[in-house]
């Protein structure tokens, strides 16, 4: 009972924290099992934390063992099926770690017709990009003697970007892979089998997602994504993260495609792109101020608009900003105090903000009790708005970034720059489309 409150909790959380989920494929998953859950790991508690309150039975996780130093951590891992797996960063240096305990709690646990989650990759790294994995998860599989036959299920966890509040993720579940077809040559040649068995769920997670060969390119995929879906598509991609997300995984297989087979147009087209960039960085403007949709609209009625909202609604962003400002930048702050990894920013101020913001609803609901209205009705009223009135504070402090933008924009910004950067973006979407007809 505990477990589905908390997964409904987390389900909650997650939903507020992120701005679109978009999950495909759970068809895919067995009602139950014995199944492994192999997912790639970019995002830390987040990650485990979204594929368990998607998956309709109750999951065991296997973790790393350095996180079971904590007696109290240790019994709360305990109750949710957490097995410890013991790396060489756990164990006294020239010690080889033994898993042979945590390779039988985990047979004992698919013996009961158990589901865990593994991430192969051994770690967790905010990057985008598929690392090598370790073996484990084909050991376990492979060596498991008890009945029924064990899936393999591959998820693939898709950021738009891992650390960033209402970002997009989106949550792919893969064809399961059947142990079985691996058993039989297995007892003549554990090594090379459980080799190719590794291989075989790594490149089933790769199908799913966009991958880079360090922090350049990186870069370069992200940008890329951004001027792609603001001017090279007719759909208006920021409202299908669905399809965004599958377009950035293209583009990153066309980057690798066009790297070798046109080096010459990848360095050229990769270099005017990141300029681009940097010259709207250094006017404090986004990509969407030199679209046609933007520029086709008339000022004056843009202003109008602006200012007519801004004006009605300044009282009520202003209830919104006292009310919500604490709960809403202690999270951060913590997390800035904690001086923990940036892999662990994501977690770390959605547990904080699970506490901040109803302790402190309830001290301003307590407050407007005692000093203002002491009838029921209103503050239940009072605490129901809290969290409306946080939303449409955000939404405010948006509008009022983009109306100085666009003030920025039409009077700050020199008419040479902005005829120099439409013929940047022509000449760069005249790349791609070169770039289309190479590959």
């Amino acid at each position: 009972m505990f477990y589905g409150l908390l997964k409904t909790l987390v389900r909650i959380c997650t939903a507020i924290y992120f701005k679109r989920i978009v999950v495909t494929g759970l068809e895919k998953l067995p009602d139950r099992g014995p199944a492994i859950i192999v997912a790639n790991h970019p995002n830390t508690l987040m990650d485990p934390l979204l594929i368990a309150a998607e998956v309709k039975q109750r999951i065991g996780f296997v973790a790393n063992a350095g996180l079971f130093r904590n007696r109290l951590l240790t019994a709360m891992f305990r109750y949710f099926h957490v097995i410890p797996i013991f790396r060489k960063k756990d164990v006294a240096p020239g010690e080889k770690p033994d898993n042979t305990q945590a390779f039988a709690q985990c047979h004992a646990y698919l013996a009961q017709g158990g589901t865990f989650l593994i991430f192969p990759e051994g770690s967790s790294y905010y990057e985008i990009n598929l690392r090598e994995f370790k073996t484990g998860t084909a050991r376990i599989a492979l060596s498991y003697a008890g009945a029924g036959e064990i899936l393999i299920v591959p998820i693939a966890l898709d950021y738009s970007d891992a650390i960033q509040f209402r970002s997009m993720v989106r949550v792919t579940v893969g064809k399961p892979i059947m142990a079985s077809a691996y058993r039989e040559a297995y007892r003549h040649n554990e090594t090379e089998v459980v080799e190719a068995l590794t291989s075989e769920i790594r490149k089933a997670l790769a199908k799913k997602l966009p991958w880079t060969t360090g922090k350049d390119q990186e870069d370069l995929l992200i940008k890329a994504h951004t001027f792609y879906t603001t001017y090279a598509t007719p759909a208006d991609l920021h409202e299908d993260p669905h399809r965004s997300l599958i377009v950035r995984k293209q583009l990153a297989d066309a980057l690798h495609r066009l790297r070798e087979a046109r080096p010459e147009l990848y360095t050229r087209t990769g270099a005017r792109l990141l300029s681009f960039f940097d010259t709207l960085r250094s006017d404090r403007l986004t990509p969407g101020f030199y679209s046609s949709a933007f520029l086709k609209k008339s000022f004056r009625l843009l202003c109008i608009g602006y200012l007519s909202e801004l004006l009605l609604l300044a009282p009520f962003y202003l209830f919104g900003l006292i009310t919500n400002y604490l709960p809403y930048i202690l999270p951060s702050q913590i997390f800035k105090a904690s001086r923990l990894d940036i892999e662990y920013k994501a977690p770390v101020q959605m547990v904080v903000g699970l506490i901040c913001f109803p302790m402190l609803y309830a001290l301003e609901t307590w407050a407007f009790h005692k000093c203002i209205d002491q009838r029921a009705w209103t503050n239940l009223l009072f605490l129901l708005v809290l969290p409306i009135a946080g939303y449409a504070t955000m939404w405010y402090w948006t509008e009022l970034q983009r109306f100085a933008r666009m003030l920025r924009f039409r009077f700050v910004v020199p008419a040479a720059r902005k005829h120099e950067m439409l013929h940047e973006r022509d000449a760069i979407l005249e790349a791609i489309a070169e770039a289309r007809k190479s590959l």
